[in-house]
């Protein structure tokens, strides 16, 4: 398995649409592409969609391939991962998406307010580091930077726990939550949403859980977690 990592890392440095910022560099120095990745890189003025955590791109090449009018960009710190996503951007010659392998803390370095809409697809619920959780307040303020006037959070997720955390701070900072469910797959919502499943999503189904969405705009800076809410606690995620 190692040595198949090393094949990968390898090739993702031969992969146009894959960026590997080395971090030292974007911490002394912004990422060339910051702020300008629709007019040096996609070469349009087309929304952009950022997804965090995005795994093998899974998500991310699904609505590139639904929404040829608008682009998007993967994120995440596993170059393992995001090399299928690159090999099938390649393969399929998908012209409007590509990835940024980095740590989420660091995507300010790299992006600015260019971004229309960001996913939140399945993160690791992480149920005893909520300070931790990709829609803490200290991400979600990060977030604010990234986000164009307007600009829309997406959360997907099987766990409960971490829906109600968010729904939560959400509601505690009076952000305007433009759409929720617990239950998305017997929910109105349904219709609405892009027709992809990730493999994660498709073994939480099958094992019969339910998944939550929520949809929400970043329209004032988040609080920081009272000590009471970053405390672990015992959920059921079924």
């Amino acid at each position: 398995m190692a040595k198949k990592k090393l094949i990968r890392f390898r090739e993702n440095k031969n992969f146009s649409c894959l960026f590997e910022p080395n971090a030292l560099d974007v911490i002394k120095e912004d990422f060339h592409l910051k702020g300008k990745w629709q007019s040096e890189y996609f070469k349009n003025l087309n929304p952009v969609t950022l997804e965090l955590g995005c795994g093998r791109g899974e998500y991310t090449i699904g609505l590139a391939e639904i929404f040829p009018e608008r682009n998007f960009i993967g994120a995440d710190i596993k170059g393992s991962r995001l090399f299928f996503g690159a090999r099938t951007i390649l393969e399929k010659k998908i012209l409007n998406a590509c990835f940024v392998r980095t740590q989420i803390e660091l995507i300010n370095r790299i992006i600015d307010r260019e971004i229309n809409e960001i996913w939140v697809t399945f993160p690791d619920p992480l149920p005893d580091r909520k300070h931790q959780r990709l829609t803490a307040p200290r991400f979600l303020n990060s977030y604010r930077d990234l986000l164009c006037e307007n600009g829309t959070v997406c959360l997907k997720t099987d766990d409960h726990d971490l829906f109600a955390f968010t729904r939560m701070i959400a509601h505690e900072n009076n952000l305007q939550i433009i759409a929720e469910t617990d239950d998305l797959y017997n929910s109105p919502l349904l219709a609405e949403m892009p027709l992809i499943q990730t493999t994660y999503e498709k073994k939480f189904l099958i094992e019969g859980r339910k998944i939550c969405f929520l949809r929400f705009k970043l329209n004032n800076p988040v609080k920081p977690l009272k000590k009471a809410d970053s405390k672990t606690t015992t959920h059921d995620q079924s």
